[in-house]
C-alpha cells in the first residue's frame, strides 16, 4: 500500500486553519457584542462599564456610600477570555471568561474564585460620569481581584 504524504498533511492543515478561523471569527463576534455600556448592582456595589470599539474602557464603581470612582484603560479579548490594563499599564486583578446573550454580559473570574457577575446593557447616567473621582493606580499598589474592581 502506497501512502501519499500530501493527502495526509492536507486534511490536518485544513482542519487547523478552519479551527483557527472559527476561533477568530467567534472572538470577533464576541468582541462586537461586548462593545457598549453595562451595569451591575448588588446590595453594596454599583458598577457601570463602557467597552469601546477601540478596546478602551471606562469603569465607574461605587462601593457602599460615597461617590463613584472612575478607572480607564484598555481591554483585550482572546479565545473568549477578557482581560485588561489600567491606564498606567498595570493589569486587572483577574481575567474573565465572557458570555454575552443579547442584553446580558456574564463575567466568570479566572483567578481561582470563579465568581460570576452578570451585567445588563444600560447607558451610564450623566450624573455618574459627572460626579466620579478619577482614580490612577501606581504600579506598586496592591490590586483587588474582585469582579467589581477590574
Amino acid at each position: 500500500m502506497k501512502f501519499n504524504l500530501k493527502s495526509l498533511v492536507s486534511p490536518a492543515v485544513l482542519f487547523t486553519i478552519a479551527l483557527f478561523s472559527f476561533s477568530c471569527s467567534k472572538d470577533a463576534v464576541l468582541q462586537e457584542n461586548i462593545v457598549g455600556e453595562w451595569h451591575y448592582s448588588d446590595n453594596d456595589t454599583d458598577v457601570y462599564i463602557a467597552f469601546g470599539e477601540s478596546s478602551e474602557y471606562e469603569l465607574f464603581q461605587k462601593i457602599g456610600a460615597g461617590r463613584y470612582r472612575e478607572y480607564q484603560g484598555k481591554w483585550f479579548l482572546e479565545k473568549g477570555i477578557l482581560s485588561g490594563d489600567y491606564a498606567e499599564g498595570s493589569e486587572w486583578g483577574s481575567s474573565y471568561k465572557v458570555e454575552v446573550n443579547s442584553n446580558t454580559l456574564t463575567l466568570i473570574a479566572l483567578n481561582g474564585s470563579e465568581e460570576v457577575t452578570v451585567y445588563t446593557r444600560e447607558s451610564i447616567p450623566a450624573s455618574v460620569r459627572e460626579s466620579a473621582n478619577m482614580i490612577q493606580f501606581h504600579l506598586q499598589e496592591p490590586r483587588s481581584a474582585s469582579l467589581t474592581d477590574f
